[in-house]
């Protein structure tokens, strides 16, 4: 039990601690300066996580790039919250016939990793912001709509969903009253869990040079330019994923720990 509350309060702490700072650097900074006399430069006291090739302090880069694919990420997940929700609900609901085709479409596209899907479509359809968003609902629906389908199947087995429809519900009411907040309390104990895939697939598909647009400040393009500079400057990637790394872990670990 100690083991458990040590681990969440950790999770906690890193996140508020994180999320803190970014909100800090978004208020205090300035546009980001480039001085090729210091591109590349290591960490320094004043400098903590040094410079990157074009001579932009990696300090208030990675700030703002955590910043910004955390939001989208969470406009993802709200997307995902709403379409899935939606979905599996209806789906359990459904007449058995086009209830079973669309339970074998969903089975047809959990059988491929979800990463795979979602870098499928954005190398189809070339990097930008529409395309990921599009791309990264395509990796994360099937299975959260199964998630809410058998979750949905298993409260309207409850005596209280029977009782209703012995008083003359219809199935429409019955789903808004009460299977909405049964289903929607279950969901939120997977949106850490959800949001930490979406962040690390947002940095993946950038990493690979088909998520976010050109130009655009994301860990994942961090990523993509320190990997050209892992043995003369290994920094750049370090404190470009070294964050990525906990905000991820801490989003699991407290997923997990519910």
């Amino acid at each position: 039990m100690k083991k458990r509350i040590f681990i969440q309060n950790s999770c906690l702490l890193w996140l508020v601690l994180w999320y803190l700072v970014d909100a800090f650097i978004f208020i205090i900074k300035k546009d980001i300066s480039f001085d090729l006399s210091l591109n590349l430069l290591r960490p320094t006291l004043s400098h903590p996580f040094g410079f990157d090739a074009f001579g932009r302090d990696l300090f208030l880069m990675v700030g703002e790039a955590s910043l910004i694919s955390s939001v989208f990420a969470v406009g993802v997940v709200c997307f995902s919250f709403f379409i899935g929700i939606s979905c599996g609900m209806l789906l359990a609901v459904m007449p058995g016939f086009l209830q079973i085709i669309l339970l074998r479409s969903l089975d047809f596209l959990l059988a491929f990793p979800s990463l795979l899907l979602s870098l499928t479509f954005a190398a189809l359809w070339g990097p930008g912001w529409g395309t990921l968003i599009v791309s990264l609902l395509i990796g994360s629906l099937p299975g959260f709509i199964r998630f809410v389908y058998v979750r949905t199947r298993e409260l309207l087995l409850e005596d209280y969903i029977k009782a209703s429809e012995a008083l003359g519900s219809n199935i429409f009411w019955i789903l808004i009253r009460h299977i909405f907040p049964g289903v929607f309390s279950f969901c939120l104990v997977k949106l850490p869990n959800v949001f930490s895939h979406i962040l690390l697939a947002e940095a993946t598909l950038s990493f690979l040079g088909v998520g976010a647009p050109v130009g655009a400040n994301t860990w994942g393009s961090l990523l993509l330019q320190g990997k050209d500079y892992l043995l003369e400057a290994p920094h750049v990637s370090i404190v470009s994923g070294l964050p990525l790394f906990f905000t991820v872990l801490s989003l699991q670990l407290l997923s997990e720990e519910k």
